[in-house]
């Protein structure tokens, strides 16, 4: 990449890219990072924190010593096999390979190539931003779609992955409807509250207002920093990428008769998620837990995975068969095992991750540092925006090295909720603040599980992609999200706005 005359921030980036392609491959990073937690866990042996929830004590568990590795032997293979995001993906990529190679997903984005440059930055921030209704599947379909929607427009498409990638992880805690994640947070916020009032109810829609604004102030902002500033600096074609190996369905015209099968797909996929979202949904209304009288995840939220494999088989099936590339149902089978050659690599690099991820957990060092950064913020002893800040910058921080937003969130709400009900500010406004800052980071830490696979589908147009080229973009559209959220929350708390129905945020 050509260097950029003047400017702090290009330098910055550039000197991020340069040291972070030097980095080694994803498996040795993470395989040294697994052996560095279980070295820590002898030298910080005993070191503890008072489970805030609980009243109990929680402390750090060694390694180092008979029964640590016995624990390490027996449950290498049993790690690997149980962590949650690997059959997630591998089942995604069965459906969306099927689709794709039956000719559905090219169908679908060349009728995207005919939407407008001007409105293509804006919708791919729109869909990023929604498409954590389907929880982290949307990190495995997005990226790969804008991807080559950037590649049929001749755009660099590697920049096109990021800008999906950003959008769907980066903007994980926005919406335009109520999501799984805003469930599930909900459910811990409600229980940290009624440590300090048992009547009090935190309910999934405690954000909503702000979410809501959030999409479509994050979508702007996220659309003229990159219409201005990064789409002339990142975004140019390469001749390297005219050799990416890329399905040539994805370039061709669309015909009348693959536009006429793609109509049938949509209706036949597209009737059958509505009829899954009634079954789930409309019968029983919403679903409620009754020793706690707060909303908890429909069938439908629960079932997400399964219900969009079958979305994309549905679609993929109808279109082949319209068209021809699907003649028989051994068709299905061959294009799922031929979508499974191309996730090797990440089942490969999953091996350390998945053991890094459990032993940092098993040995309490994650429990431990949230607890003691939440004691932290309770002793420092200040209140306001410099409090409101300090919070969404520490759920950052964490989140570069944890990146479950319910596992941090389950350690920080018994501390920080009750400490900021006592300053006089909601459970909801608590909550809030912590997945400001729980979500700007999530496309620029590498530990998070999904990086290798935006590092796969990186290499399908440039091979020797590294590390750092992802890092160093990924890092703007966080420090965007997260500077914009900050702005936000203290204008919102300022106005003393109302985060959602019946959630304030003073008390």
């Amino acid at each position: 990449m050509p260097e950029e005359k003047g400017g702090a921030l290009m330098r910055f980036i550039n000197w991020i890219e340069k040291v972070g392609n030097k980095l080694p491959h994803m498996f040795w990073i993470f395989l040294g990072l697994w052996v560095l937690v279980i070295l820590l866990s002898g030298v910080l042996a005993g070191a503890s924190a008072i489970d805030p929830a609980k009243g109990e004590e929680v402390a750090i568990v060694s390694l180092l010593n008979k029964e640590g590795l016995y624990w390490i032997l027996t449950n290498i293979v049993k790690n690997f096999a149980q962590f949650p995001p690997l059959g997630l993906v591998l089942v995604m990529m069965m459906a969306a390979g099927f689709a794709e190679r039956a000719g559905f997903i090219p169908a679908l984005m060349r009728t995207l190539t005919k939407v407008p440059d001007k409105y293509l930055i804006p919708a791919i921030f729109i869909l990023g931003i929604c498409g954590n209704l389907a929880s982290d599947a949307s990190l495995v379909i997005i990226p790969p779609l804008t991807a080559a929607l950037f590649y049929s427009k001749r755009k660099d498409p590697i920049f096109g992955l990021i800008l999906g990638y950003a959008a769907a992880s980066s903007g994980f805690t926005a919406n335009l409807f109520i999501a799984g994640t805003d469930v599930l947070l909900s459910g811990i916020t409600d229980a940290a509250a009624k440590i300090v009032d048992s009547n009090y109810n935190v309910y999934p829609t405690a954000n909503y207002y702000f979410m809501v604004a959030s999409t479509f102030i994050i979508t702007t902002v996220a659309t003229v920093f990159t219409v201005k500033y990064a789409m002339p600096r990142f975004g140019r074609w390469e001749e390297e990428y005219e050799h990416a190996q890329v399905p040539e369905e994805y370039l061709k015209p669309i015909t009348d008769r693959e536009m006429k099968a793609l109509k049938k797909a949509l209706l036949a996929a597209g009737g059958y998620f509505l009829l899954m979202l009634v079954l789930t949904i409309m019968p029983n209304g919403p679903l409620r837990d009754p020793t706690k009288n707060t909303i908890v995840p429909s069938t439908f939220l629960k079932g997400m995975v399964p219900i969009l494999f079958l979305f994309f088989v549905i679609g993929g099936y109808v279109y082949g068969k319209s068209v021809g590339t699907v003649k028989r149902p051994t068709d299905m089978v061959n294009y799922m095992a031929d979508a499974m050659r191309t996730m090797a690599s990440y089942l490969v690099i999953i091996l350390p991750i998945a053991n890094f991820t459990y032993t940092f957990k098993h040995t309490n060092m994650a429990s431990v540092l949230a607890i003691k950064l939440a004691n932290f913020l309770k002793s420092a002893g200040f209140t306001g925006i410099g409090l409101f800040i300090s919070i969404i910058l520490i759920a950052t921080f964490i989140n570069l090295f944890i990146t479950s937003g319910s596992t941090k969130w389950a350690f920080l709400a018994p501390v920080l909720v009750p400490m900021m009900y006592y300053l006089g500010y909601s459970p909801e406004w608590a909550q809030l603040l912590y997945r400001l800052g729980d979500s700007s980071t999530n496309s620029f830490t590498p530990l998070s599980p999904y990086f290798p696979v935006i590092i796969g589908y990186a290499s399908i147009y440039k091979k020797d992609v590294g590390i750092g080229t992802i890092i160093s973009r990924t890092f703007l559209y966080s420090m965007l999200f997260l500077v914009t959220w900050i702005i936000l929350a203290i204008i919102w708390y300022l106005l003393g706005f109302p985060l959602g129905p019946g959630a304030p945020i003073k008390l």
